[in-house]
């Protein structure tokens, strides 16, 4: 697969701020770790997800899958079926040239 990013986005309470080096230095290489500002809105509230959760989105920018704990581990098949399904099925309808949505 190409064109695939990750994004790994750390939650804003204080211990895990605490641990941001730790999950940094974990994180497979190339991978980004965003860590939120005490202060700024929750990214988890604005998203409407939460720790451990994973957000797929396709190349438009819709969200295709929103998975949970705990079928968000990683040892379970469902993240990696989630990417593969948004990636080779075309599920929100974009086209690869404009990553336009046809309706």
């Amino acid at each position: 697969m190409t064109g695939v990013s990750f994004l790994i986005v750390n939650e804003q309470r204080a211990m895990s701020r605490a641990m941001y080096w730790e999950l940094k230095r974990r994180a497979p290489p190339g991978v980004p770790v965003y860590q939120q500002a005490p202060l700024q809105t929750d990214v988890w509230d604005i998203l409407d997800g939460d720790k451990d959760d994973f957000l797929v989105y396709d190349r438009c920018g819709l969200l295709t899958f929103h998975i949970v704990l705990p079928y968000s581990l990683l040892n379970l098949p469902y993240v990696e079926a989630a990417i593969r399904a948004t990636y080779f099925k075309n599920i929100c309808n974009c086209t690869v040239s404009s990553n336009q949505t046809t309706m």
